[in-house]
């Protein structure tokens, strides 16, 4: 906005001089004059008023660019929050599926983890039974071995005597009886196991045994044994 002042201060002066030759009363003339300083007075506040308000109007000008500027800059700003919020959502879903992808592993994990020890379980057991096996295979071989060459001497040989636990091989003749615990390496209790199995033969048959072996099919026996 620019305000315009049309009359100089030199045509209201010449105008008033004007004016003042022509009004005769002398009054009149000093109010007129009055009047124009007045005038003169207001035109020179207006002059100011003038550069004052084209001042503000050029800060209101500066200010309008800087808060298109700054509205420029928020829709950018907005922008790019707006992004950032989707960016955050993706890795948000993916964040998501991570952990359910983990939480699967887990699962499946442990489960392997379970099989794996039913697994070892199992192998464990059948590794057991296998030994167990064989034990009474190498027993059942060393038992025939033993009846015969036993047999050839008039002895009868029985393998696992009925109702007679921790006793392998039974043998007698003539009113002998010898009661055999078969070993690999005969410990102390293989010792405790034929003692055992002795004292439930006489108690079952009423008979006590005239000798008690412990018989290794490796030769390796425990000193305290001897």
């Amino acid at each position: 906005m620019v305000i315009d002042v049309e009359t100089s201060k030199e045509a209201l002066a010449k105008l008033a001089k004007e004016i003042g030759e022509k009004v005769a009363d002398e009054f009149m003339r000093s109010v007129l004059s009055k009047l124009t300083g007045e005038v003169i007075g207001l035109r020179k506040d207006m002059g100011v008023l003038k550069d004052s308000m084209n001042k503000v109007w050029a800060s209101i000008n500066k200010l309008s660019e800087k808060i298109i500027q700054l509205t420029e800059a928020q829709r950018h700003t907005d922008k790019q929050l707006r992004e950032l919020a989707e960016r955050v959502n993706e890795l948000t879903e993916a964040q998501k599926r991570t952990e359910e992808r983990l939480n699967e592993l887990a699962k499946a994990q442990a489960e392997t983890e379970r099989r794996l020890s039913e697994l070892s379980r199992i192998v464990y057991s059948l590794v057991g039974e296998m030994g167990r096996i064989r034990g009474e295979l190498v027993e059942s071989r060393v038992a025939l071995d033993l009846s015969f060459f036993l047999t050839k001497y008039g002895f009868d040989v029985f393998q696992h005597f009925p109702d007679v636990p921790y006793v392998d091989v039974v043998v007698e003749t003539d009113g002998f009886l010898a009661l055999i615990e078969i070993c690999k390496k005969c410990t102390m209790k293989d010792l405790d196991q034929v003692i055992r199995g002795a004292r439930i033969f006489e108690e079952k048959e009423g008979i006590r045994p005239s000798v008690l072996v412990v018989f290794s099919y490796t030769g390796e026996i425990d000193k305290k044994i001897l």
